[in-house]
């Protein structure tokens, strides 16, 4: 029996090694990106602080996740290639934030750009539905962030999470990126009170907010690309 004909639960042999494959590269690219892109896009070196153990745990992470959307999308060809590239794009985006608390122009013109097109290749969501999770999660987290900087002259967001928000719009659609802001928001606050209690943070205190929103977006993902 060759591996075109084994299957795995209802999953071809090949297309999980595909699957795998796929996954380390993209665990590869993701720590490279991690690496450089934060110094090209003039992050300060001393404002970058890495992880240890990030290399590893990003290249584990992304070669299970690449296997479980192979099953998830049902090896369709092309939501396989689109649910791969967004779970590049939200790895990379928390790794980066979580060491350098910055969300980076230089992916998310390029990441909003592939999420219309996207969009307009597999015709989920509607190009309506594109615009209105772009434009209602922007929206919202802009209010957040101007009520934020009026109140303590800074806030617990910066203007790259506003941005990755509609990116995630972009991606997810109406109303589905409420279902990634709730999950987002929910985690985070977990987080900040987790935080909080052990006394690593005052209330004042700023964190990493993207890499929350990054799992509320791949959490509401999931949903689409198994229907």
């Amino acid at each position: 029996m060759d591996a075109v004909s084994l299957t795995i639960g209802q999953l071809p042999l090949i297309t999980l090694l595909i699957a795998l494959g796929a996954g380390s590269a993209a665990g590869l690219l993701a720590n490279w990106a991690a690496d450089c892109l934060p110094s090209r896009a003039g992050v300060p070196r001393e404002q970058i602080h890495r992880y240890r153990r990030r290399k590893p745990l990003v290249l584990a992470t992304l070669i299970i996740l690449f296997g479980l959307l192979a099953y998830q999308t049902h090896a369709d060809p092309a939501r396989l290639f689109v649910s791969w590239c967004y779970a590049w794009f939200l790895m990379t985006v928390l790794v980066i934030d979580l060491e350098t608390r910055r969300v980076l122009n230089i992916m998310l013109l390029p990441a909003a750009v592939f999420a219309v097109a996207a969009g307009l290749w597999l015709g989920q969501p509607s190009p309506g539905s594109m615009l209105g999770g772009a434009v209602v999660g922007f929206g919202l987290f802009w209010c957040l962030y101007f009520l934020g900087r009026v109140k303590y002259g800074h806030g617990a967001l910066g203007f790259g999470d506003v941005k990755l928000v509609g990116v995630i719009g972009l991606m997810t659609g109406y109303p589905n990126v409420l279902t990634a802001l709730i999950i987002g928001a929910a985690l985070g606050g977990v987080a900040a009170v987790i935080l909080l209690l052990t006394r690593r943070a005052g209330w004042k205190s700023t964190t990493a907010y993207a890499p929350y929103l990054t799992v509320g977006a791949m959490l509401a993902l999931w949903h689409t690309f198994g229907g």
